[in-house]
């Protein structure tokens, strides 16, 4: 099949700047790909890379584009390299036929609280807004200030809510031991990347010292990485950003053939990206885990952020997003 390509770039600051491992996360880049068949049908993707996450970079996303041209066909598009991870997930995104949701299909959603002790003031209103998942950047502070916020955070929650912990690959072995000792009595349902993704004896051997569960995020960036992950045994939950990791339907078979303990999580992509992702989830069991889609209003407009998240999503949210909306809004 042979398809109108058109591309658009975007940046837009968030409303709050987002505090990790890494730094002060300010802004948001990306691309929003358009394709339109022979019979008129129009779809749309996103590409939006985190570099630091090992994916592609947005300038080298932006190449492809413009190699393109403005007419592609099925083939051309399949030859994208498997490298180029965002790339593929907005071309799949864009060309697929919209997905079907079972009736009444919803998802739980968990929810992203502030760094530091300003997680404490956002907790009671997100328990009461109905969460029941909540994740919380660490490795930000010093060790003992957070372990207490840790200890203050874990007071408040009832007992039916759970607690996720990001340390974006912060910790070193002394660090994270401290930190996994400390979660072993805790509401902790699982401690996201305590260690850098190249420290894989460190990674695997704290998964099978400590009772807590660990999970893999920026070591799973991609499926080639996951399934490396897979064969050396990894007992653990794997954190998956959908947007950086390639077609959904691949993602999905993988998740179905080997049973993976899956979370899908937001890459802080706009409405574009979100309503691919959430839609095709919504249309098959993929995680039995609460979603990584609880972002609140990353960049303070409707229009870009979609509708409201609440602690469960289901298709009226993937409905009510526009990603034309924003496609004519760009320049």
């Amino acid at each position: 099949m042979e398809y109108r390509f058109a591309f658009k770039s975007y940046r837009r600051a968030f409303r709050i700047p987002l505090r990790t491992a890494h730094g002060l996360w300010s802004e948001r880049e990306g691309i929003i790909v358009r394709l339109e068949s022979a019979t008129g049908a129009v779809g749309f993707g996103e590409i939006a890379p985190i570099a630091w996450f090992g994916t592609e970079t947005l300038a080298a996303a932006g190449e492809i584009c413009r190699k393109f041209g403005a007419q592609i066909t099925d083939e051309s598009l399949d030859e994208v390299p498997l490298e180029f991870g965002c790339v593929r997930f907005a071309l799949a995104a864009a060309r697929a036929p919209l997905v079907s949701a079972a009736a009444g299909a919803r998802l739980p959603v968990c929810a992203l609280l502030s760094a530091g002790r300003a997680a404490l003031a956002e907790l009671p209103g997100k328990l009461e807004a109905g969460f029941l998942a909540f994740k919380w950047k660490v490795g930000v502070e010093a060790v003992d200030d957070e372990l207490g916020v840790l200890d203050d955070l874990c007071g408040l929650l009832p007992d039916y809510a759970k607690l996720r912990l990001d340390a974006n690959g912060a910790w070193n072995r002394r660090q994270a031991e401290k930190w996994l000792a400390r979660c072993a009595d805790r509401p902790v349902e699982f401690v996201e990347q305590p260690a850098a993704p190249g420290e894989r004896d460190l990674l695997l051997g704290l998964a099978q010292d400590y009772p807590v569960k660990l999970a893999l995020d920026e070591a799973v960036t991609g499926l080639a990485a996951a399934r490396e992950w897979q064969a050396l045994g990894w007992p653990g939950v794997f954190v998956v950003k959908p947007a950086l990791a390639g077609p959904l339907a691949e993602l999905a078979q993988w998740a179905r053939e080997t049973r993976a303990d899956l979370v899908l999580s937001s890459a802080m992509e706009t409405a574009v990206g979100r309503a691919a992702i959430l839609r095709f989830a919504l249309g098959g069991e993929l995680t039995r885990r609460a979603v990584g889609f609880g972002v609140g209003e990353v960049f303070g407009d409707r229009l870009w952020d979609g509708p409201m998240t609440g602690p469960l999503v289901d298709f009226q949210w993937c409905e009510a997003a526009n990603p034309e909306a924003i496609w004519n809004a760009l320049n």
